[in-house]
Formats: C-alpha cells, structure tokens, sequence
C-alpha cells in the first residue's frame, strides 16, 4: 500500500474494530445479525475525535407518512484541523406497534440506525459490516492489544487496556 493510501485508511483503521462486549445479537425472523451498542460508537467518535459539537456532530431531517418514519443524518467530523461532513445516510421505521398503537420511539429507531449506517462509512465497527465479527473466534486479547486506543493530541495513536470479557456464543 502506498504512503498516501495508507494515510487515508488512518481513521477506519483506527475505528474498524468492535468490543464484542457492547454487541449482542438480535433474530430478525429471516436470520440473526449482531447489533452494536449506539452509545458505544458515540463514545468511540469521541475517543477519536473530541467531545460532539467540538470534534463531531450530526444533523438528522425526519419526514413522515402515514405509517413510516424516515431520518436522514449527515455527519460531521474534524480532521487535521479541517471539517469533513458526508450524509445525508438513511434508515425507516414504522410508526405503529404490531398491537396497532402508535410508537414513540420510532423516531429515535430511524435516527440510531441511520447513525450507526453513517457512522460505519468512516469505519466504525467495520468489522460487523463487513462479516468479520460473527461466526470468528473472536479473541479478545487481539481486541485489547491491537485496537484499545486513546486518541492523544499531537500523537496519532496511544495504547490503552480495556477491561473486557469473551463473547460467548451459544
């Protein structure tokens, strides 16, 4: 890889790997697939790129039907001392409940997917993405040594120990 391929990989590389601690997984009826902790990536968008609204923030735009909701986010982020922002990503939800009832929390479904979607665009937990977390031993000690990281100012990179368990499946 050349020099600038591998400066522009910096980022994902740093974000790419997941705690198999902040997933679970979730049967959607047609099949399983592993779901990541929402505030896990924000925290981890803050491990990288400062507090939201300093080093990072979205914007997210609803607009609604009769029985679906969709959020569109767009995502900014700092880098170098110079914004980036790509968006808008989005996802939909149903308004109604299987019971009939309205459901509140529709809004917020709509807009953590579309987070989650826009967050894995800059390679954050792009291990799940791209079918590299389910089904592999996952081995924690790999987790903690080579992707626990701190983000230092004027450093790129700085280890630090996380204290997490083995996923088990079953």
């Amino acid at each position: 890889m050349t020099q600038v391929n591998k400066k522009n990989m910096e980022v994902w590389e740093q974000l790419s790997k997941t705690n198999p601690k902040y997933t679970k997984p979730i049967n959607k009826g047609w099949g399983t697939i592993t779901t990541i902790d929402p505030m896990y990536q924000i925290k981890r968008m803050t491990n990288q790129f400062g507090p939201i609204g300093k080093g990072w923030s979205y914007h997210v735009n609803y607009h609604y039907t009769d029985k679906l909701i969709f959020a569109e986010v767009s995502v900014k982020y700092c880098l170098d001392a110079e914004w980036r922002e790509f968006g808008p990503v989005c996802s939909v939800a149903p308004l109604g409940k299987a019971n009939g009832k309205l459901d509140d929390e529709a809004p917020k479904k709509a807009m953590t997917d579309a987070l989650t979607k826009a967050f894995s665009h800059i390679g954050l937990c792009a291990d799940v993405f791209l079918n590299e977390f389910d089904g592999n031993k996952y081995v924690i000690d790999d987790f903690e040594e080579q992707n626990s990281v701190t983000k230092v100012p004027g450093s790129v990179l700085k280890n630090n120990t996380v204290n997490t368990t083995r996923r088990q499946n079953g």
